[in-house]
């Protein structure tokens, strides 16, 4: 398994960078990540998005906000790889089954040589709006298994040597895609999902970690009933571990909503190995600006 993670044996820290801002703005974005490496962050993390802001349900587009510019990831990473020499670049996270496996790993395998080998990424089946304008269908099972394929396309792909596959979705005769990426065996792929879900948590046991949203992170749609956050993480690690005899990756928020004074500790305790900064309060509301990424990774 790929490892991904900085210092042995403690919690890396990222940050997400806030393209919501920016917009299209792409140099801007590239300006926060040199800055959160020059900070001592591990990470930038950056999310993936073809519409935005993400309305779930189009039906009530025209009551939701008009959309704007969102600065695509990958080739922004590839910026940041240019002006940095130690952050990990993370993908938080790329709706996998829009993509051509093929193409993205392709353009990920080069990112890595850029980068030299910094590169996580981090999958996720997306949204209504990542589909249905498009004229594609978001129909979750129909996705998901598209989704698994391309993973298997992908790790097949960056092996380097002729590849073939038959599946529902994908057919690959003697494929063969160059570059190969830096790390061995391959880019590492951690898996999103909303907790109580179990299928991402099983899927990301089957790869190289998960980042998962759960009841009461700040970003789950929905509110916790009776658990509280950290049962909530408890609950969803307990489930991660009985589906893998070796434990990968676990992101989790390093800010959610009301958390204790020692939530950072409780995470590392629980098991978490990245522990990544949003700025979002309680009200839902997101400040990531230049002063609080240079204030470095919460202790």
């Amino acid at each position: 398994m790929p490892n991904p993670g900085g210092t042995s044996g403690e919690v890396d820290h990222g940050i997400v960078l806030p393209q919501w801002e920016f917009g299209a703005d792409a140099g801007s974005i590239v300006a926060y990540a040199v800055a959160a490496e020059a900070a001592g962050w591990d990470g930038v993390f950056l999310a993936d998005h073809l519409v935005f802001p993400p309305a779930d349900e189009l039906k009530d587009a025209p009551d939701t906000p008009g959309y704007e510019g969102f600065a695509d990831p990958w080739i922004t990473l590839a910026a940041v790889a240019a002006e940095t020499e130690r952050i990990r670049l993370v993908s938080w996270v790329t709706p996998l089954p829009r993509r051509q496996p093929w193409q993205l790993a392709r353009n990920l395998a080069t990112l890595d040589r850029l980068s030299d080998g910094r590169v996580t990424l981090g999958t996720g089946l997306g949204r209504g709006t990542d589909y249905v304008p498009f004229g594609r269908s978001y129909d979750l099972p129909e996705l998901g298994r598209r989704y698994d394929e391309a993973l298997d396309v992908m790790e097949g792909l960056w092996r380097g040597e002729p590849f073939s596959y038959d599946g529902d979705h994908f057919t690959l005769e003697e494929a063969t895609v160059l570059p190969t990426p830096v790390q061995e065996p391959r880019i590492p792929i951690v898996v999103g999902g909303l907790w109580p879900h179990r299928k991402p948590i099983q899927r990301g046991a089957r790869w190289d970690g998960i980042v998962p949203h759960y009841p009461g992170d700040g970003i789950h749609p929905d509110d916790p009933d009776e658990a509280t956050p950290e049962e909530e993480v408890r609950s969803l690690l307990e489930y991660y571990r009985e589906c893998t005899d070796e434990p990968g990756e676990v992101f989790l928020p390093a800010d959610p909503p009301h958390a204790p004074d020692d939530w950072i500790d409780r995470c590392a305790n629980l098991g978490a190995t990245w522990l990544y900064t949003t700025n979002r309060d309680p009200s839902g509301e997101w400040h990531v600006d230049i002063e609080t990424i240079r204030a470095g990774p919460p202790a």
